[in-house]
């Protein structure tokens, strides 16, 4: 028995690329490690419901929950990596700082078996990294000032006359410029975006104060805005609603496994469950909108939206830098 477990952990250890079904022997190998530690960009309030929905079916199985901002947790995996050994087991954070910790190669390879349900597009090929929950970029307005109608019904309305110094966007990710790159390659998704510079985007810090700053009739329209937000405000009846593109963005909340996890068994076990139906449920219930088929949001229209077909998934490919830079230069943000 005491060989069987060797044996385990040394598979475990070596060769975490394998995707399976959970069995009866890492659940086992999971609980004997004690613990999983998750550094994380979810607040401890978001993730109340995952962690009680965690401990219920796995009592016996510690899951620390360590909450770092996305360039807080970089910064510290980097010095703990550098440093010979990164003390979290898995990683929650956008893709674009884990394809930078990927190319460090601070990340180990672990393909769940759960990926097979969730939204194409929504993992790494190498498989490094797996999404979680999304969000979709739409266009926000209220409608006390603009009618329906006269919206934007794609991206591409954003360019004309009438909605110059009109539309705010989220001045600190770079998703206008990162999204139309993905969706149409480097030379299409530049030239859009350089024409999207020249309409006098409202570049406000973050997508709650932008919405919030509509609301309250500071501008009529919300650029490539989180439709988590804008619908969770619509059903509070605010002065908010809001509309998809034909092809609409979609940006992914990711997690990965460090190489050489502390605790490779509970890794697996916090990877998979995050993917299952429970996992799902359980952040759906947090107000995010969950990756896998079948587990609904909180919102109809949202899940009608990603049943759809239209989502496109932003990959995080190239460097985010380079990106972020050209994002801050064209909007002129020092």
């Amino acid at each position: 028995m005491k060989i069987r477990a060797i044996l385990l952990l040394s598979f475990l250890l070596v060769a975490p690329a394998f995707c399976f079904a959970q069995s009866q022997e890492v659940i086992n190998q999971a609980k004997k490690e004690g613990e999983v530690i998750l550094y994380t960009t979810m607040t401890v309030g978001d993730f109340t419901h995952f962690s009680k929905a965690f401990n219920e079916k796995y009592p016996g199985l510690n899951l620390r929950h360590v909450y770092l901002s996305s360039s807080r947790q970089t910064a510290r995996v980097m010095q703990e990596f550098r440093a010979g050994r990164v003390q979290g087991d898995v990683l929650g954070n956008s893709p674009e700082p884990l394809l930078y910790l990927k190319q460090q190669g601070v990340l180990g390879q672990y393909r769940s078996a759960e990926v097979k349900n969730l939204l194409p597009g929504a993992w790494d090929n190498d498989g490094f990294w797996t999404g979680i929950t999304t969000d979709l970029l739409v266009t926000g307005f209220n409608p006390r000032l603009l009618s329906k109608s006269a919206v934007p019904k794609n991206y591409d309305e954003y360019l004309r006359p009438q909605f110059k110094s009109q539309i705010a966007v989220n001045r600190g990710v770079p998703y206008p410029l990162t999204g139309m790159v993905s969706l149409r390659g480097e030379e299409q998704g530049m030239a859009y975006f350089k024409k999207l510079s020249q309409q006098d985007l409202k570049l406000v810090e973050g997508y709650s104060h932008t919405i919030n700053m509509m609301a309250a009739g500071e501008y009529p329209l919300t650029g490539f805005m989180q439709v988590s937000k804008l619908d969770a405000m619509k059903r509070k009846e605010a002065p908010v609603d809001w509309l998809p593109a034909a092809q609409t963005l979609a940006t992914i909340s990711t997690i990965a496994m460090v190489k050489n996890p502390l605790h490779p068994a509970a890794a697996q076990i916090l990877i998979d469950f995050y993917l299952s139906p429970e996992g799902q449920r359980a952040l759906a219930a947090a107000g995010k909108i969950p990756l896998r088929n079948g587990v609904r949001s909180q919102s109809k229209d949202i899940d009608q939206l990603m049943e759809s077909g239209n989502p496109h998934v932003i990959r995080a490919e190239g460097s985010y830098d380079k990106y972020m830079k050209l994002y801050n230069e064209y909007l002129g943000i020092r």
